[in-house]
């Protein structure tokens, strides 16, 4: 496609700088923010008050979407640009972990549901689930940084040489942050690749790995 990968930087570049504006500015802003430790307190969901570690058994539903990048990568031929949309359920399985480090934090498992579809190089749709593993970094403030990864089931009529079924596998490994703006609720930012393939039942069995780029939000209780 003529251009494309200037246009596809370019909303890079966009969507990177909406993500430090957007977190700079609710950091600034909220009063919260500018305090060290954690509230103080009961919850139903926090150890000793906001921002202190979840207690075990929290569960959490929430939802995120956003655009995302393809890249030709792991033997794909072609870059597959996708917009979807999350929906998650997620179970606290850890009381706090590793208390007074820097790592200190919660696991925690979680299924989701996508829905969504190819926008470039042409349009198709792609839908699917996975369930998986996070762990949440607690920071004694709002901000709950997290890593983690899903395998799971989808389908898509996405081909273009390099997918064949409709039947294929999702693997999902990424990180972002929670930022409480109330004691049970959080403004979630994210960067999660996936990937798609259907491990070699059938050829051409490239792949299509893009980059999502997500924005959301979580309920705790």
């Amino acid at each position: 496609m003529k251009n494309s990968t200037d246009w596809r930087f370019f909303l890079l570049t966009l969507l990177f700088a909406f993500f430090v504006a957007f977190s700079s500015s609710v950091w600034a802003e909220t009063p919260q923010a500018a305090e060290v430790g954690p509230q103080t307190g009961s919850s139903a969901i926090w150890k000793n008050g906001s921002g202190s570690g979840f207690r075990k058994g929290t569960r959490d539903l929430g939802f995120a979407l956003g655009p995302g990048l393809g890249l030709k990568i792991f033997g794909s031929d072609k870059s597959h640009d996708l917009a979807l949309a999350f929906g998650h359920y997620g179970w606290i399985l850890s009381d706090l972990l590793a208390e007074g480090n820097w790592y200190q934090g919660n696991f925690e498992v979680r299924s989701n549901l996508f829905a969504g579809g190819q926008f470039d190089p042409h349009g198709r749709y792609v839908v699917g689930g996975s369930v998986g593993p996070r762990y949440n970094f607690i920071t004694n403030s709002p901000w709950v940084p997290y890593v983690g990864g899903a395998v799971g089931l989808s389908a898509t009529d996405i081909r273009e040489g390099d997918l064949s079924t409709t039947f294929e596998f999702n693997i999902q490994i990424g990180f972002g942050a929670h930022y409480f703006f109330r004691d049970d609720v959080s403004m979630t930012m994210e960067v999660r690749g996936l990937h798609l393939s259907n491990a070699h039942i059938e050829h051409p069995n490239h792949g299509a790995n893009t980059v999502m780029f997500l924005i959301g939000t979580s309920w705790f209780f």
